[in-house]
């Protein structure tokens, strides 16, 4: 079997059933791709800038549609709904970015301590280092 070949029609379908559930400011074009050896069921990638242009593309999608076909609707929904969120806009410039995820974890912590709880933690964690960020910037303007 190939490592890459076209989606299914359903397969995209879907994707664009859960991106629509989302607000961009802008239309974001996407490019296709079924991809068997992926570790990940699915993976959004931006193109290349004179890709892009050639493409008239800016965000590849590659999806694994084995992984699909064994997963239920909730994890399929989840996953694709996590992989959409890591995407930024900014308004004024209308470029794209691809965000980390704001909660890595281990599921032995959420286990114990529930999501809530650890999702605060990294929050605290994040405001902390962006606090002291801000402060070294401010320092920096002010010397």
């Amino acid at each position: 079997m190939d490592k890459f070949y076209e989606l299914s029609e359903e397969t995209i379908s879907k994707f664009y059933e859960i991106l629509n559930l989302k607000t961009l400011p802008i239309n974001i074009k996407f490019e296709f791709i079924g991809n068997s050896k992926q570790k990940e069921m699915i993976k959004i990638s931006k193109i290349a800038d004179q890709y892009s242009f050639i493409m008239k593309k800016e965000i590849m999608v590659s999806i694994n549609e084995e992984m699909i076909e064994n997963f239920d609707d909730d994890s399929i929904s989840i996953l694709m709904e996590q992989e959409i969120d890591k995407l930024y806009i900014n308004i004024e410039t209308g470029k794209i970015k691809l965000l980390k995820t704001d909660l890595n974890t281990f599921s032995s912590l959420v286990n114990k301590h529930g999501i809530e709880k650890v999702a605060r933690a990294n929050k605290v964690e994040e405001l902390y280092i962006d606090q002291k960020d801000d402060q070294k910037t401010c320092d920096n303007f002010l010397n």
